[in-house]
């Protein structure tokens, strides 16, 4: 059975009143030294927050069954651990005891993250017989139809993307399964990799060095490049994302000329409407207020988050954090942009004077967690929240 619709307690779960209030209030508040500044768009989107409701509906619905995730719901560790605090095991990832699809059995009830999952795990679960409920963003699913058109169409999926995160292992798994040939690329520089081959300055064999740990299965550059269509994972920078494609068309135009640059390069822009209105919302408080500090809260694993990141510390001193324990007094564990391991760094709050902070917050992190970082930084700049906020 399909699970209701979710109660109002549920959608209200990771709330916050004191987030709610800055919201009203034009996204600022002021308090003795510190002025407190949000972006307008930030935190839980859409798909994420429909996901979190139909988990906790399923709790409601199937109180005495096993309920799994297949892998993490969203990367945020908080909400995670919540879960794994209501009884919900994961199968896969950093939260499994390591049994794998073993351990579940037909009678139990297996979830599908709002990243979706890898045609095999799906595969598996039917295999079982157990009761599948699935999440997957609508947003996920957009590039994945797209994809399936170009493969029939004979084009090799290019696709913009963090290799190994949840969403593209699983767009590779279905071009795996759809006999399709695919190349992820990190960021422009490993595109421009792409770019080089296409126009001959490097080998296929240069080529597959550098980048033949993210290509299919027998991926071959001189066939497999001829025809390319490019996706994005929806969380990727979308400046990026669009600045990507027009290289990659260009070079084609180069190559095959531009009356046939249609039968070489298909561009589909698949950055979900709460990633773009994220990162707007992002470069306009960056860009129009005259902040000390911007920090970003979300999962360290989280791709839009560390995107949100990347477009404030161009413009101000930016801290990722994950949540308000990453902060003390004298020191913050933070992700800097562009790596893969946290860091502590000193002296990151200026003690005396007047003081602006930024805050925003990934897709993944609720309000109730961006409320306590924010409370936290009021705390140790020395001034305290008004009862009323």
């Amino acid at each position: 059975p399909v699970p209701p619709e979710g109660s109002e307690a549920n959608r209200q779960s990771y709330a916050s009143t004191l987030v709610d209030q800055l919201r009203a209030n034009d996204y600022r508040l002021e308090e003795g030294r510190v002025t407190l500044v949000m972006a307008r768009m930030f935190g839980f989107c859409w798909g994420v927050d429909k996901a979190v409701e139909i988990v906790q509906d399923a709790l409601a619905a199937f109180p005495n069954r096993q309920i799994w995730l297949v892998n993490q719901m969203i990367h945020n560790p908080a909400v995670n651990q919540d879960l794994i605090s209501r009884g919900i095991k994961f199968i896969k990832g950093t939260y499994s005891d390591g049994q794998g699809f073993a351990a579940v059995s037909k009678d139990d009830v297996a979830i599908i993250p709002a990243f979706s999952s890898a045609v095999e795990e799906i595969l598996e679960l039917e295999k079982i017989g157990c009761e599948v409920i699935d999440t997957t963003c609508p947003w996920v699913l957009k590039p994945h139809l797209r994809t399936k058109r170009n493969i029939e169409a004979g084009f090799t999926t290019l696709i913009h993307a963090t290799l190994g995160h949840d969403e593209t292992r699983a767009t590779c798994s279905l071009i795996t399964h759809e006999k399709g040939k695919y190349l992820v690329v990190r960021d422009l520089d490993e595109t421009q990799l792409v770019i080089d081959f296409i126009r001959g300055a490097n080998t296929a064999e240069d080529l597959m060095k550098a980048l033949g740990n993210a290509a299919s299965p027998d991926f071959d550059p001189e066939k497999d490049l001829t025809q390319v269509a490019l996706i994005n994972q929806t969380t990727m920078l979308a400046s990026e994302s669009r600045e990507i494609g027009k290289r990659v068309q260009d070079v084609m135009i180069e190559r095959y000329g531009e009356d046939a640059i249609k039968e070489h390069f298909r561009d589909f822009d698949t950055i979900c409407n709460a990633t773009q209105d994220n990162q707007d919302a992002m470069l306009n408080l960056v860009d129009k207020e005259n902040l000390d500090l911007m920090i970003v809260v979300g999962g360290f694993e989280s791709s839009n988050t560390k995107n949100l990141a990347r477009i404030a510390w161009k413009k101000v001193p930016t801290y990722h954090i994950e949540d308000s324990n990453d902060l003390s007094p004298d020191q913050v564990r933070h992700l800097p942009v562009d790596s893969y391991e946290s860091v502590t760094s000193q002296d990151w709050l200026r003690s005396e004077g007047p003081l602006c902070v930024g805050f925003t917050a990934g897709a993944s992190t609720p309000d109730t967690k961006l409320a306590e970082v924010i409370a936290k930084v009021t705390e140790l700049a020395g001034e305290s929240l008004s009862p009323t906020k």
